[in-house]
């Protein structure tokens, strides 16, 4: 009997175990079926799915005719799938000498993930066969990205600028307005297989991507590339270490052209070393040497320091504040020399004596005036402000030098930007490279027009000096930059440039051009720079020229009428 009691104590025991098991078991299947289900299959779902960002197409860039300068292409992108690669040293050496990537990075990066790593990105097709031929099936992937692509080569490189691996923008225009030709990317939903890899029909579009906006350029394709033949000749023919050929229109401040040297190819960047990329004229600085004459000129007549029949004595050298001798080129003695003469002559003496009269404050309030000192505002990026002391720290012969543009520093951007206040009517006006901005549909967003930064003098002071610069190209040392049948004025420059070890080296100058074309309705300025040229040196025989050669072809491809000798001739005397 107490047998029986114990078998069914057991037993009870037993089947209270089973129903408490039971119970739980149930409870279990309530939570996950009923109670969790929702959350759970968002859980398997987000196992199975993935989110994938859906690039946008990059806006075109186009120059001021509608002429391509930046467009989009596709190439093959390589993955590699970690999961699925039996043996990483074996792969990372089979695809390494394809690749062209050392061994260990690729084993270092199929470390990185289990699904899914980038080996190269933007390949040549014949990477993408050569691999193909490996057999590697399930280990790698190819994958079409969108690719940057430049039609034109080297043409306006350096105002272009290029697009990294991941099409952000990293020079020129392409950095500056980044945001605007990125557009916004989109987002979809597919499914992956058990070993990860994307199944493409199981694709969904949850946001579609926003291509980007299309830039039109104030480049013109056809002078961007008469500036850049004639900047190669120029550094060709003179040796010269860099160059550069600046084309503005003086009225609105629109870019026409930059050529810079030495040139590389967007579509290989990575081929040239990276001080090659910056567009030098805009970033970096000089000393513009007698180019910068005619802002003296116009700051010491619109001061009333001087009038045009002022006269001032040139024996060829001048002592100044500390001990120090301002000379002329050559040793050369002038004479008597009124503005008009110092300009046409280049007369270092002569412009000394007018920067004394004029003064160091009342001149550095002018050349800050005509923008010199701070960054113009172009629309790239880098951009120098160039180097303007204030007058309190223009020590012993600071005041004499800058008079013919020694020991101040500008670009050339701000040097055209402050010339073509003489050919607009005294006006101040922004440079820039962007002239329209389009949305995808093609819808203006922007339209960039003139900008009149401030007037720094007045319409009669600019005419002046601008008739005094013609002077220059038709009597004095800018002879070279004659154009047949247009009306031009300039001035030449030639600056010794600053040694390391202090003073100035007399075996490197920089050789330069500024002129302004037609006089009568100014349509051009262009600036030419050649840096360190070999043997002759003078701005007006190294650089003259090559602004004839470029003005000439820029004129009659912009049909700008010219005019007769003998037409010319009369409106010049009754000018």
């Amino acid at each position: 009997m107490d047998h029986d009691r114990l078998i069914k104590r057991r037993l009870l025991w037993l089947f209270g175990l089973y129903f408490i098991l039971w119970a739980g078991v149930f409870t279990r299947l309530v939570d996950l079926q009923v109670l969790r289900a929702g959350e759970l299959q968002q859980l398997a779902s987000r196992q199975k799915l993935i989110a994938m960002r859906i690039e946008a197409s990059r806006g075109r860039i186009l120059d001021r005719q509608g002429r391509e300068l930046a467009v989009n292409g596709e190439a093959p992108s390589v993955y590699a799938v970690p999961k699925n690669i039996e043996d990483p040293k074996a792969f990372a050496e089979a695809v390494a000498p394809i690749l062209k990537i050392p061994p260990g990075a690729i084993a270092e990066r199929l470390r990185q993930g289990e699904y899914f790593v980038w080996l190269a990105r933007r390949v040549s097709p014949e990477v993408t066969e050569r691999l193909e031929r490996l057999g590697l099936k399930d280990e790698i992937g190819f994958l079409q990205e969108s690719r940057r692509i430049y039609p034109k080569g080297s043409l306006a490189a350096h105002v272009l600028g290029f697009t990294g691996v991941d099409n952000q923008g990293l020079s020129g225009v392409e950095l500056f307005y980044d945001q605007v030709l990125r557009g916004e990317p989109g987002k979809a939903i597919a499914e992956r297989d058990a070993r990860g890899r994307i199944l493409v029909e199981t694709q969904r579009l949850v946001k579609a991507p926003v291509d980007g906006s299309t830039l039109i350029l104030t480049i013109d394709e056809v002078i961007q590339y008469i500036s850049e033949r004639e900047l190669d000749v120029a550094v060709r023919r003179t040796g010269a270490k860099r160059g550069a050929i600046l084309v503005m229109d003086p009225q609105s401040g629109e870019i026409l052209a930059m050529a810079v040297w030495p040139r590389y190819d967007p579509n290989s960047y990575e081929r040239v070393p990276p001080e090659v990329w910056a567009p030098w004229p805009v970033t970096e600085v000089y000393e513009p040497g007698s180019t910068l004459k005619p802002i003296l000129a116009a700051s010491a007549l619109e001061a009333k320091a001087i009038t045009p029949e002022s006269v001032f004595v040139c024996q060829g050298s001048l002592p100044v504040e500390g001990g120090y001798v301002i000379r002329d080129a050559l040793g050369k003695r002038h004479g008597a020399q009124r503005i008009r003469d110092i300009l046409k002559n280049s007369c270092n003496v002569g412009a000394a004596q007018v920067a004394t009269k004029l003064g160091k404050e009342t001149y550095s309030a002018y050349l800050r005036k005509f923008g010199f000192g701070e960054p113009t505002g172009i629309d790239l990026p880098g951009e120098a402000g160039g180097i303007l002391p204030p007058p309190e720290r223009w020590l012993g012969p600071t005041l004499q030098t800058a008079a013919f543009g020694q020991g101040i520093s500008v670009t050339p951007v701000q040097l055209l930007a402050a010339a073509s206040a003489l050919a607009n009517g005294g006006f101040l006006v922004r440079p820039h490279v962007v002239r329209v901005i389009r949305d995808p549909e093609g819808k203006v967003v922007k339209a960039v027009g003139p900008e009149r930064v401030r007037q720094v003098v007045s319409r009669e002071t600019a005419g002046l000096v601008l008739s005094m610069l013609e002077d220059v190209v038709e009597q004095g040392t800018g002879k070279g930059a004659q154009v047949m049948g247009y009306r031009v004025a300039g001035k030449t420059g030639t600056a010794q440039k600053p040694s390391p070890r202090g003073g100035y080296d007399p075996d490197r100058y920089v050789a330069s051009f500024l002129g302004i074309v037609p006089v009568e309705d100014p349509r051009l300025a262009v600036l030419v720079v050649l840096d360190e040229p070999k043997g002759e040196y003078l701005g007006g025989t190294v650089a003259a020229p090559v602004f004839r050669e470029v003005a000439r072809q820029a004129l009659w491809y912009l049909k700008v009428p010219s005019r007769g000798a003998e037409g010319l001739g009369r409106e010049r005397r009754g000018s």
